[in-house]
Parts: structure tokens; sequence; C-alpha cells
């Protein structure tokens, strides 16, 4: 379905050709899982522990999923090296968080079986902006989520920014 060498542009428009054809579930479940991927590797990519702490228990993306949980494991690792929170970065986060990304919750547990083109679009567009947002950040920080992620063995900040890893 994606691949780790597509482009932004590429996935995008992969998920809008579902909208198109008016396969408006399909497009948000896409999105969602697009952003997820996304939002994954960029607190790998751009966070302050070691790689395999982040992913590894107790990490902060340790049996960590949903909205959430990603918020959270952003403000462990990212924030306390480039200095921004999720809800910062994400275009209005607000809509994306109450109304855009719980359609895919609503989706994926049976809540809601369809959506008509007039709910679905906007949130769809939401949901690609804040992938497009994060995307847009690492690249700023000189981080290409597109390609091989460089294991770090080292915490890039000290240990006092980071109390789940000073065992407080």
């Amino acid at each position: 379905m994606f691949f780790i060498n597509d482009t932004l542009e590429k996935r995008q428009e992969y998920i809008r050709s579902f909208a198109e054809r008016g396969e408006f579930v399909v497009a948000v479940l896409l999105a969602a899982t697009d952003f997820e991927w996304t939002v994954r590797r960029a607190i790998i990519a751009l966070g302050s522990s070691p790689t395999a702490a982040i992913k590894d228990y107790g990490g902060a993306l340790y049996r960590r999923h949903g909205l959430s949980d990603y918020k959270e494991a952003w403000r462990i690792e990212v924030k306390p090296k480039h200095h921004v929170n999720l809800a910062d970065l994400v275009p209005t986060w607000q809509f994306f968080s109450e109304s855009a990304y719980k359609l895919r919750h609503t989706l994926v547990h049976g809540t809601h079986g369809s959506v008509s083109e007039k709910y679905a679009k906007p949130r769809i567009e939401a949901i690609l902006n804040a992938s497009k947002a994060i995307i847009e950040f690492a690249s700023a920080k000189n981080v290409d989520l597109y390609s091989r992620i460089k294991v770090r063995q080292r915490p890039k900040v000290k240990h006092q920014y980071l109390p789940h890893l000073a065992g407080e």
C-alpha cells in the first residue's frame, strides 16, 4: 500500500484518489494510517532518547496507540529537544482531534459504517494536513521521515528533561 520511499505528495494523491472515487471510508482510514505512521516515525527520529528506549518496554511509544498517547509521547521525546508540542504543530488541532481523527475511531470500531462526502472530505484533509505539518517540521530539522532513520545510541538531551529515563 505505502512504501518507505514514497513521497508525501504520492501518498496523499493515493489517499485522495479513494475519496474521488467515492470510497470515503477507505480514504479516512488510509489518511489515519498514514498519520499514525508519520507521527510514530517523527517521534523516533526527532526524539531525545536512544531509539530502542523509545520503542522498548517503558518507552514513550511502547504499547501506545491513539492520539492522546502520540501527543504524550511527543511531549516526552520531541518537545525537550525541539520546544514544540504536537498540538501546536498540527493545524486546526481542535478540529483534527475532536472530529477528523475521531472519525477514524468510529469507522474502525463499527460505530459508523459509512460517511457522506460532505462530512468526510474536510476530515480527510485535516488528517492529511496533520501528516504534512509533521513531515514539514521534520524536514526543517533536516530529518527525512521517508528514508532510513538513524539509530541513536545515546540521549540527545540530559536526563533531567526525561523523567521516565531518570527513574522518576
